[in-house]
């Protein structure tokens, strides 16, 4: 049996593979190349640079397992394989500590305005101690949108920074929400309450452009935005309209609309931040990530 690896994933998951199967790593193929050799493979391993449709999976006559290495699947037509009998795996526990604790780190960037100091000091050779004023996040609210695997261990963080922990998430019982110390709230209740808003949710019919300038006008003045879900749950055009005019005093994403994007207006603003979706870019998440789809692969062909 043969697999084919579209995009890179850790060596340790490769070799497991070459135990069992022909490993045939194509890191970065276009699509029309894909196209072109997809009907020699059992088995698929993608990342989320290309979109997986019916156009391109008809063409994998042996095409039995497609696994993603991540979380997100909305790049796969799911319907599709379910119809072709193509099992889809991801690995939703692989790097949610990671995510978590990149949100982490662009919540506090964004505050204490970390960005638009070092930028001053390495580019202007300004030392302007009393220009980059911040807050500071004890007692402020923190609003989570979708509290699985990520967005409850960002709020063990959050906790551990004397915040409030509120969240919006359709999926959960009060009662579960309550076990993590996380107050479940509605949507526009979250709005208007968060002082910061982070977003997890992955993106669906409902969740498309599910901030945009509507949302916007019921949130505090001065809230920060974060979003580590996908680009599209948040509108772009409303967020530069928000940062413009200062309803939304910082952003910070691992995730855009278009991406790559390009030159985004967006990044005229010092208080937009923006990480190249790296959110499970960790030595110790790849490694994980990648012997689970390995393991899922070859479970589910019973090649082990």
């Amino acid at each position: 049996m043969k697999v084919v690896i579209t995009e890179e994933i850790c060596e340790t998951g490769i070799e497991i593979l070459k135990q069992y199967m022909e490993v045939d790593c194509r890191f970065n193929i276009k699509r029309e190349d894909l196209k072109k050799i997809i009907s020699n493979y059992d088995a698929l391993i993608v990342r989320s640079e290309l979109k997986y449709d019916r156009e391109l999976l008809e063409l994998g006559d042996r095409l039995k397992v497609i696994a993603m290495a991540g979380i997100g699947i909305d790049h796969i037509d799911s319907d599709y394989c379910k119809e072709k009998g193509i099992a889809v795996y991801n690995v939703p526990d692989g790097s949610f500590n990671s995510v978590a604790e990149l949100a982490m780190t662009l919540i506090l960037n964004v505050i204490r305005r970390v960005y638009p100091a070092v930028k001053s000091v390495k580019e202007k050779y300004r030392w302007d101690k009393t220009v980059y004023v911040g807050h500071e996040l004890k007692d402020k609210t923190l609003g989570i949108i979708a509290i699985g695997k990520i967005g409850s261990r960002l709020a063990k963080f959050a906790r551990a920074f004397d915040m409030k922990v509120i969240a919006f998430d359709p999926y959960i019982t009060t009662e579960k929400a309550k076990s993590m110390n996380i107050e479940l709230v509605d949507l526009d209740m979250l709005l208007s309450r968060s002082d910061v808003i982070s977003i997890h949710a992955p993106l669906t019919k409902q969740t498309f452009h599910m901030i945009s300038s509507e949302q916007i006008e019921k949130m505090k003045e001065g809230v920060y935005l974060f979003n580590f879900g996908r680009g599209p749950i948040v509108d772009e055009e409303s967020l530069y309209n928000a940062l413009e005019n200062g309803k939304v005093a910082g952003v910070g994403v691992d995730v855009m609309e278009k991406e790559p994007p390009g030159n985004s207006k967006l990044f005229k603003f010092d208080n937009f931040i923006v990480t190249p979706h790296i959110g499970a870019g960790t030595i110790e998440a790849q490694e994980y990530i990648s012997k689970e789809i390995s393991r899922k692969i070859l479970e589910h062909l019973k090649l082990k």
